[in-house]
């Protein structure tokens, strides 16, 4: 009879306790996935060894890796610095765009 009332008393604990789980992705939170895409522009941004047509090669991966932060942060209005990554993302894809813009090649 004790097992079955700790039981009973376990799994209603368990049922009664919601958890807060923060907003998840495919790939992992949106925390997590924000990290990974500003280091990617991050490592697109130092790159110093950019040629001429690197510039309109890499053009697509900038601007995907901004359109996905500002996906995120247009999920997450209240969240400031996702505000501040998706503005920091379109420089850099506006970056890459004017740098493939100046090679000529579109």
């Amino acid at each position: 009879m004790l097992r079955l009332a700790l039981g009973v008393a376990l799994v209603v604990t368990l049922l009664g306790c919601p958890k807060n789980t923060p907003s998840s992705t495919v790939a992992g939170t949106d925390e997590e996935k924000m990290d990974m895409l500003s280091a990617q522009l991050e490592e697109l941004h130092t790159r110093a060894d950019v040629k001429c047509p690197d510039w309109c090669t890499l053009k697509p991966r900038a601007c995907d890796l901004s359109k996905q932060t500002c996906d995120i942060a247009g999920r997450l209005p209240d969240r400031a610095e996702f505000q501040k990554k998706c503005v920091a993302a379109n420089e850099e894809c506006a970056r890459w765009s004017d740098g493939c813009a100046s090679c000529g090649s579109h």
